[in-house]
């Protein structure tokens, strides 16, 4: 499972992949779409590096309006609208595929465990 990230509307080419998060965090928030109080949608927080998050507040200024997909495996599988720039090198994205929070576990604990082999297979090259 390795995550990217790609701005609407531009080429193909991601803007963030798996080697720039530092950590993630998974939660709930509010369904806006729902009248049901105890309705949620599931939400990943990614930790950026230093590089990346500066990488990440620039493209965010550019692209104020457009939206952030979160893809793993060809699917997108979390949004972000880019609402003002990001500036503290965390980044949210709301699942949009993943209904249960059985699901958004199992992603979240798969990813969890893909970013630590991503993080030793770095270590290995940096030797």
């Amino acid at each position: 499972m390795r995550p990217r990230v790609f701005l609407e509307g531009s080429a193909p080419i991601p803007i963030l992949d798996e080697y720039d998060f530092t950590s993630l965090r998974i939660g709930s928030v509010d369904n806006i779409l729902s009248d049901d109080p105890i309705d949620r949608r599931f939400a990943l927080w990614f930790g950026l590096d230093r590089r990346s998050a500066t990488s990440l507040q620039q493209e965010t200024i550019r692209n104020i309006g457009k939206r952030l997909h979160l893809v793993i495996g060809g699917q997108i599988v979390g949004v972000h609208p880019i609402e003002k720039a990001i500036t503290n090198g965390v980044l949210p994205f709301v699942l949009s595929t993943v209904a249960s929070e059985e699901n958004a576990m199992m992603l979240y604990q798969e990813l969890t465990l893909s970013l630590i082999h991503i993080k030793a297979e770095l270590r290995d090259q940096k030797g």
